[in-house]
């Protein structure tokens, strides 16, 4: 029975490896993460900044690991305990639970909501809008 759920997890790790490697290691040089896509990640109300990293990784309250929007058709899974890794400027346009934010904080101080905090220089252009 351990063995089985070692294996399981084993599984979800790799998942999450494979995720990070395909999806989100993609070279986009500098005029590309300068783009934030119309519907992105980081304006969905499900997206989670990582507080470790200010590169724009965060996970998808709702999809998880297993999850590709990119694929054609695209790939949900609800099921499972790890979020989907994800970046802010994701293209989310083919995202069926994609909720967009009524209200987003980009001062990043002390008393910011992290439901609600996207701290990259990119979303403050996004804003301004």
């Amino acid at each position: 029975m351990a063995r089985r759920r070692r294996r399981q997890k084993d599984d979800t790790w790799e998942k999450m490896r494979q995720q990070m490697v395909s999806t989100l290691s993609k070279p986009k040089g500098v005029e590309g993460r300068e783009i934030v896509p119309e519907k992105a990640c980081g304006k969905c109300k499900h997206f989670s900044e990582n507080a470790w990293a200010s590169d724009g990784r965060g996970f998808c309250g709702v999809l998880k690991v297993g999850s590709d929007l990119n694929a054609d058709p695209p790939v949900f899974v609800t099921e499972g305990d790890a979020g989907m890794m994800t970046m802010f400027n994701m293209d989310a346009s083919k995202c069926k639970y994609y909720e967009e934010l009524e209200l987003i904080d980009t001062d990043g101080a002390e008393c910011a909501d992290p439901q609600y905090r996207r701290a990259q220089r990119q979303m403050e252009k996004v804003v301004k809008k």
